[in-house]
């Protein structure tokens, strides 16, 4: 094949959610794009895919990637989860599916696309570095004018049963090696020498080690408040620690908010406000740390505070913009965000998006917020982020559904984390706005 016709060669890293919605947009373009993905275990799902076991995993020899714990379901309604184009997830009574459900869908839109053909499982993304330009003047490295003066990817992998090292060369890199995996800790004086139960959520698979403990568990969002009411079901008490406003909804009898950890001596929690409590159990739901350590320096990507950068529009890399990571935004709905922005890089690569200047990119790219640690926080903003890179890449925007729900569900669950995720969840006829039936006789959530 003449070099000026070579297809675009394309790594697809890790076949989580966002990995495979790569693979399935990328086939759509055959003509265009030769590309595989690799998957350091033997399955797909990223962290979907439940492991009871804790620490390394014993097939591989690499750190349990998967935070899941046994009962855990979806905080956010199963039919609002859905990728736009593969909408076979949920309709059931209750809104919030198990892990394995989510499992299950995504195993269904793998063999609909037929993608585990694109696959090479057991194999880690040991490096990936940046080597050389590609010149248009130069024929013989030619590949097409929307990759002219762009980097040539050399990628070291390594099969991690018989562990043989091999190079390989790429055009463009998708990063989809997720971000729920390398836990956060934040120091707390004293922790080292607390006598009791001290874990990570990325540790926790079941409740039945808490039980009759006083446990203080640190941090409220989805996995503290889902965690910690579970847990009340087993403990003696469980107090929720953090610096948020307070909680608007009821909890259990057996939970008390209190503020952050500021010290530990013993068994003794000294809090923000100066008072102190007794616990015998201390779970950390204080989320997780980005991670990319099969990036080379020369790649040109920081991660400080949990502010990636450069990073334009949350996911290209503004030093060498045929490497995207897909799924860095927090406070998200997921699966649709990662069919927007796959949509969005594949139109970059193949010239239909023209990207700006180097200094705007970097402008855009920089934090926004008072906190590097809130710096890809979208929330509310998503939607419009959404929209920005669909009307700007040519293709088809999220139907608005997906934000009428989003907006009624977050009303649900404020009011009700003890059983907000058995609340039905409703699109009506029109395809925009949805109802929230819930599951306590009070008035239905409507949104549109």
């Amino acid at each position: 094949m003449p070099a000026a016709e070579r297809k675009l060669r394309v790594c697809v890293i890790g076949t989580g959610a966002a990995g495979l919605c790569a693979l399935r947009h990328l086939a759509t373009e055959p003509a265009v794009f030769e590309f595989e993905a690799f998957e350091q275990t033997d399955h797909i799902g990223g962290t979907w895919v439940y492991n009871e076991s804790i620490g390394v995993d014993a097939k591989n020899q690499l750190p349990i990637h998967s935070s899941m714990y046994e009962s855990l379901r979806t905080n956010l309604p199963s039919v609002i989860m859905n990728f736009p184009d593969w909408r076979k997830m949920g309709n059931g009574e209750k809104s919030c599916i198990s892990h394995s459900e989510v499992l299950s869908y995504l195993e269904d839109y793998t063999n609909h696309f037929d993608l585990r053909k694109y696959i090479t499982f057991n194999t880690s993304v040991e490096t990936v570095q940046p080597i050389c330009s590609v010149r248009c003047t130069d024929p013989a490295t030619l590949v097409t004018s929307s990759v002219a003066n762009r980097r040539i990817w050399k990628i070291k992998i390594k099969n991690v049963l018989n562990r043989t090292v091999v190079e390989r060369e790429f055009d463009a890199v998708f990063c989809c090696n997720g971000h729920f995996f390398e836990p956060n800790v934040p120091p707390i004086p004293g922790i080292q020498r607390f006598p009791g139960i001290v874990m990570h959520s990325h540790d926790y698979r079941k409740p039945h080690p808490f039980t009759g403990k006083t446990i203080l568990v640190l941090g409220a969002a989805s996995s503290g408040a889902d965690i910690g009411i579970e847990l009340t079901g087993y403990a003696r008490h469980v107090y929720l620690s953090h610096n948020n406003p307070r909680l608007i909804s009821a909890l259990p009898a057996n939970m008390t908010e209190v503020m952050g950890v500021t010290g530990v001596e013993g068994n003794r929690f000294i809090l923000k406000d100066g008072t102190s409590l007794f616990a015998d159990a201390f779970l950390y739901c204080t989320g997780y740390k980005y991670s990319f350590p099969f990036l080379d320096e020369t790649c040109g990507i920081t991660v400080d505070d949990n502010y990636v950068h450069p990073l334009y529009r949350h996911m290209i890399n503004v030093e060498h913009p045929t490497m995207c990571f897909v799924g860095i935004p927090l406070v998200v709905v997921p699966f649709p965000m990662f069919h927007i922005q796959v949509q969005y890089f594949i139109a970059s690569l193949k010239g239909n998006v023209r990207l700006p200047s180097k200094d705007i990119m970097l402008q855009d790219a920089l934090c926004k917020s008072p906190l590097k640690r809130r710096a890809h926080r979208l929330a509310d903003n998503q939607w419009e982020y959404n929209d920005g890179l669909a009307r700007d890449g040519g293709f088809e925007p999220l139907p608005p559904f997906y934000k009428a729900g989003y907006s009624a569900w977050k009303i649900q669950r404020s009011r009700n984390l003890m059983h907000y995720k058995d609340a039905k969840f409703v699109i009506d006829d029109d395809g925009e706005s949805v109802q929230i039936i819930p599951n306590d006789n009070t008035a239905p959530v409507m949104s549109r």
